[in-house]
């Protein structure tokens, strides 16, 4: 399988940063926020690879976006996926327990 880029949207990387913040400032573990940055990151590598077996979210406004999801531990990543530019674009990282729908 080609190797697509990944590309976080300004909006992605500032909700990954709201969920380090959390680690570090409202949990007070800052250990568990690296180890968690560590597992987006090497999920962010495995989306360049194997970005298709994530199924089309089930939401008919989402799915006719191109829109994807991957649970990484509390969280979902929301990706699209751009065969012509081959670039794996990552629209959102949410808690998993928000409406997310609401933030889409």
């Amino acid at each position: 399988m080609e190797k697509y880029n990944v590309e976080l949207t300004e909006v992605a990387e500032n909700d990954l940063m709201e969920i380090v913040k959390h680690f570090i400032f409202q949990l007070s573990i800052p250990g568990s926020a690296l180890e968690l940055m560590n597992i987006f990151e090497k999920v962010m590598r495995s989306l360049s690879i194997s970005r298709e077996r994530c199924l089309l979210i089930v939401d008919q406004r989402l799915s006719q976006l191109g829109y994807r999801k991957l649970i990484v531990k509390n969280n979902i990543v929301f990706f699209s996926i751009g065969e012509k530019e081959r670039i794996v674009d990552v629209e959102r990282i949410l808690y998993a327990k928000h409406d997310w729908l609401r933030f889409l």
